[in-house]
């Protein structure tokens, strides 16, 4: 039986607007424009009940983030939980998407 193929959350983010503790990233998923908050608190990534779906995780999955940019470099975090809206929660991915305005982020089981 074969292997499913990996499946990984695409995001091209523009930084949109400013919080108190970060910025939001506008984007699009399955066709839909969201909004994904970025903070550099350490938390770990929330992730909407669709997106875990799709990667197959829940509340304390290993999840790997990679920023593209001139240097991509992954992250390892957690699924820090499931809700309503996306979220970000770590500082080398806010600081690598806050620098640029922007970027492509990478989110897959990890």
């Amino acid at each position: 039986m074969a292997e499913p193929a990996e499946s990984e959350l695409v995001f091209v983010v523009d930084v949109s607007s400013f919080t108190k503790k970060g910025f939001v990233g506008s984007t699009q998923y399955d066709g839909d424009n969201i909004s994904i908050e970025f903070d550099d608190g350490d938390l770990g990534v929330y992730l909407t009940p669709e997106m875990a779906k799709r990667l197959h995780a829940r509340k304390g999955s290993p999840l790997l983030v990679v920023v593209d940019d001139d240097r991509p470099d992954s992250t390892k975090t957690v699924a820090a939980g499931v809700g309503p809206r996306a979220q970000i929660s770590n500082a080398k991915i806010y600081y690598a998407v806050g620098k640029e305005g922007g970027g492509v982020v990478r989110v897959k089981k990890g």
